[in-house]
């Protein structure tokens, strides 16, 4: 377990997870204070903490704060680079993020799930399936619950997390019993700087396992990582048939070991990144003990997280799909890759200063763009370059309704954004409500 005795804890940032971090912190008698660079001063539960006698110092992160800390508890989203935590990494005080935190001190059985894509889908698939199999299971991590609150709760149960990279960063001890990296791409570059930097982020997911663990990775990005360097039990699986890889498909089968898991024609959700995600949680799961039979009831009836390639609805003819968690293009990619034409897809947000250019292979199954945000011109150049249609909208329910008249039955919407949603939305979640309210309001409308 972390040894927290005796050490003043910060915990830095106020989200739930802050709330629930400082909360049970000070119910096991540890010594805890809050920071957030927000005014706190009518925020309910931070006068719940003030109430519980945890200080709160709010409005700003004073330095004179790291005199007395020992330890800092970061909420994931706040970056490195502000002088608050340049100031504490020279004093060379530890900080770590939530899933460290209830990962080390409870001791926890933990399952973690990262990855540039599908690692919602595949922590839901894999938490469904163990449910489905009576298993003692809870979900936490980057899907909504915060680890620390159901360790707490939980502390003798199996815990399936998805973990982002801003979560990994921040981990020294951080050891789940299976780990598994849906892929290995491009992301969050305003936050880590640097590609590599993202991806030595994700990789920490298994830097602290030990021959006892498991970790899975797709054998088509084996160069991505150092081998030699890896402690536990690596499972690598490939989609086609490849006896190199541990797992593999032989007609149509997903074959582990001598265990035939599911058939790979059969899943719901389109897109063969869907069969990687299916295969990730049926191998996590029987690793954990579910039965065939359950994995296969989940995988084949599995329609999707909401905002992850959500089937939304059908309109004269016409469906709609909501990706609006596709913030980067090769989610987008991902998503595209599930349908063979006549789309009209909905993109376009934040400008982060990727270049979308990789989505242009997939452009001829796009019959007309629609394009919102700050990238509404970039992403208008590059459909121009690839002679695909494109018109610009306002915002998210302005586009759905453009794209509602353009399309005609057989066509499919597609919200699938490739950028961050924070120019316009406060999350991708408020986002893909927007369009899932304003197909409701078109379908209602006849």
């Amino acid at each position: 377990m972390l040894d927290l005795k005796n050490k003043k804890i910060l915990v830095l940032g106020f989200a739930r997870s802050g709330y629930s971090t400082a909360k049970i912190l000070k119910q096991l008698n540890y010594n805890v204070i809050v920071n957030a660079y927000d005014d706190l001063s009518k925020d309910v539960h931070a006068n719940e903490l003030r109430d519980l006698g945890i200080p709160i110092i709010d409005g700003g992160h004073p330095l004179y704060l790291l005199d007395e800390i020992d330890l800092i508890i970061k909420n994931p989203g706040i970056k490195y680079q502000i002088d608050f935590l340049q100031k504490a990494i020279e004093k060379k005080i530890d900080i770590i993020t939530e899933i460290e935190l209830a990962n080390t001190l409870f001791n926890v059985d933990m399952v973690a799930i990262t990855g540039t894509n599908g690692k919602t889908t595949t922590t839901q698939m894999t938490y469904d399936i163990l449910k489905q199999s009576n298993k003692d299971v809870y979900l936490a991590g980057n899907i909504g619950y915060p680890s620390i609150e159901v360790a707490y709760n939980h502390p003798n149960s199996l815990i399936i997390t998805e973990v982002s990279s801003f979560q990994l960063e921040g981990t020294k001890y951080f050891r789940p019993s299976i780990a598994a990296i849906t892929n290995l791409g491009e992301g969050h570059l305003d936050y880590h700087k640097s590609i590599e930097n993202y991806r030595n982020a994700k990789r920490k997911i298994y830097k602290n396992q030990v021959d006892t663990d498991f970790l899975i990775l797709n054998i088509k990005e084996k160069d991505k990582y150092n081998i030699s360097e890896i402690n536990s039990n690596i499972i690598f699986y490939d989609t086609k048939f490849n006896t190199d890889a541990d797992v593999y498909i032989k007609d149509n089968m997903v074959i582990y070991g001598d265990v035939e898991l599911f058939d790979s024609t059969k899943l719901t959700l389109p897109g063969l990144h869907n069969v990687e995600n299916g295969i990730n949680a049926a191998v996590i799961a029987y690793k954990k003990g579910a039965d065939i039979e359950s994995i296969r009831k989940v995988l084949y009836n599995f329609s999707g997280v909401k905002h992850r390639l959500q089937y939304v609805g059908e309109n004269k003819g016409i469906k709609y799909y909501n990706d609006s968690k596709a913030t980067n293009p090769v989610a987008t990619i991902n998503a595209l890759s599930g349908f063979e034409k006549n789309v009209v897809l909905i993109c376009g947000g934040q400008d982060r200063g990727i270049d979308f250019h990789e989505l242009s292979p997939y452009l001829n199954r796009v019959k007309t763009m629609v394009v919102v945000g700050e990238s509404a011109d970039i992403l208008k150049s590059l459909a121009d370059k690839n002679n695909v249609n494109c018109i610009k909208a306002i915002k998210i329910d302005d586009a759905t309704e453009k794209a509602s008249k353009l399309a005609v039955t057989g066509d499919i919407i597609l919200l699938s954004p490739a950028c961050a949603s924070w120019d316009q939305y406060k999350s991708f979640e408020v986002r893909g409500d927007e369009f899932i309210n304003t197909f409701k309001k078109i379908q209602s409308e006849g």
